[in-house]
């Protein structure tokens, strides 16, 4: 299992630390809620970012038609401190993601939760 920062230089030094906090985290689905990180889990590999570098967090629901069935994509998406771009986690169930969202609304109020439509002048 490789272990990737979505944002520019974390302070975990040793990668024993995050497997421990990682195994220790409370799932829900692809992401699980540790006690400093979020980790967003995708084949091999786990993504991870510090509560602290999470600014916004909301859901994004991605629709389209495959035939005559109705396709759903669910996105958690989180604007990071020091990135521009969003950060877009693909999650099998809307649930799922809800329960991230509440978990981070609960535990971290500094996180606006959320969507805003931008400001376009």
């Amino acid at each position: 299992m490789k272990f990737i920062a979505l944002s520019a230089p974390e302070n975990v030094t040793d990668k024993n630390i995050l497997k421990a906090e990682f195994k220790a985290a409370k799932q829900a689905g692809e992401g699980r809620m540790g006690d400093n990180h979020f980790f967003y889990r995708y084949f091999i590999n786990v993504k991870y970012v510090s509560y602290e570098k999470i600014k916004h967090a909301f859901l994004r629901e991605e629709s389209g038609e495959c035939g005559e069935f109705l396709l759903k994509e669910f996105y958690l998406i989180f604007l990071l401190e020091d990135k521009a771009e969003e950060c877009k986690l693909r999650f099998e169930r809307k649930e799922n993601a809800q329960t991230v969202l509440a978990f981070l609304e609960e535990k971290y109020p500094h996180i606006e939760i959320g969507y805003k439509k931008p400001n376009v002048q």
